[in-house]
């Protein structure tokens, strides 16, 4: 039998408090409050990172040229463009390649939009088979065109529907998916007013369970989303590709649910640890927020986006997914979103048992 002890402090939300793994023979046996054994490691260990928004599939297309929101993403542009010309063998080598990269930097949940209809989504649970990380996969018809048949089908794999902005598609068609979705108990979520602002009665009309972006809406159109109840996730380094920038301490200071993520794969690598240290950075421009707040942002804060859909845990048990960041000590918050890098993760937990990137075995 092996044992060894990991962490000095433990992240639960408010704070750090004292405490640490006990690993037993590759598996978590307790979650100790105390403080540590001398021979535990200087870590943090706070829930694994939920990465609230990404779009996987075009992980193959990275990097992509710089241009417009519509240049690069709309439905005639670059990204489109290269879905359809790409082999499906390449697009499934970059779905791998995106996968392994959340593992390994402590990402276990991810919600994805994955577009290409019922084969696209196929695909990405065939990359997901046996891996270390649950994905809610949300897909999408690959046209408005036999829309009812199609939607049919892609509920039978997905774990609900995700489109782009609302001017994208007929609004018959939106309200048909949103309603389908609600049938089945399933997710409905969307893009909204990312370059500009979009009718905040449109999108709410939808009755969306989250929207991702939001960084063109008013006030009044972040207060609607709070009465609500619709959470907004923001994707700081996509946004910065861009020119744009969310606006994360007015977020919270408006009581708006704000989760991470981070978005086009060919854009930015679906890196947590990095996205949350960017999330700390660019809310300096607007007032900043605490290291805690930010780090809430990429875990907790993803949880609460999928609490309706009820698979997630939200405590430090052993058999939440869990994560140990490498700090040196003097301010581990601080440290763990200004300077940790993808190599300070060094443990990942997975349903209790423990994946250790830097070897890649269990």
């Amino acid at each position: 039998m092996s044992e060894f002890h990991v962490g000095r402090w433990l992240f639960s939300g408010d704070g750090l408090v004292p405490g640490y793994l006990r690993i037993v023979d590759c598996s978590v046996a307790e979650v100790c409050h105390e403080p540590p054994p001398q021979d535990s490691t200087s870590s943090v260990v706070l829930p694994a990172f939920v990465n609230a928004h990404t779009h996987i599939g075009d992980a193959f297309a990275f990097p992509a040229p710089q241009g417009s929101v519509e240049e690069t993403v709309g439905p005639e542009g670059y990204k489109h463009r290269a879905l359809s010309s790409t082999s499906a063998a390449k697009k499934t080598a970059g779905m791998e390649s995106a996968v392994a990269l959340m593992i390994r930097t402590g990402t276990t949940s991810f919600v994805d939009y994955r577009e290409e209809g019922v084969g696209g989504v196929s695909a990405l649970r065939e990359v997901l088979s046996g891996k270390a990380v649950r994905g809610v996969v949300l897909g999408r018809p690959s046209s408005a065109d036999g829309f009812g048949e199609e939607v049919d089908s892609l509920l039978e794999v997905c774990d609900g529907l995700a489109f782009s902005a609302i001017s994208d598609w007929p609004e018959e068609v939106l309200l048909e998916a949103s309603a389908r979705c609600r049938r089945d108990g399933k997710i409905f979520s969307l893009h909204a007013s990312e370059a500009r602002r979009e009718p905040i009665d449109v999108v709410l009309g939808l009755e969306p369970d989250f929207i991702v972006h939001m960084t063109a809406a008013t006030d009044e159109d972040l207060g609607r989303c709070v009465e609500a109840g619709v959470p907004i996730v923001v994707c700081p380094s996509s946004n910065a590709f861009f020119g744009i920038s969310p606006d994360i301490p007015k977020l919270l200071r408006l009581g708006v649910t704000v989760a991470l993520g981070t978005d086009n794969a060919m854009v930015c690598h679906p890196d947590m640890l990095s996205e949350t240290r960017a999330a700390f950075e660019l809310s300096r421009r607007f007032g900043g927020i605490s290291a805690a707040e930010a780090i809430c942002l990429a875990t907790l804060s993803g949880r609460k986006v999928l609490n309706a859909n009820g698979k997630i845990t939200t405590e430090l048990s052993v058999s939440d997914d869990l994560i140990a960041v490498e700090v040196e000590g003097v301010d581990p918050l601080l440290e763990l979103v200004s300077s940790a890098e993808t190599t300070s993760v060094s443990v990942v937990t997975h349903q209790g048992k423990v994946w250790r990137p830097s070897v890649w075995t269990t």
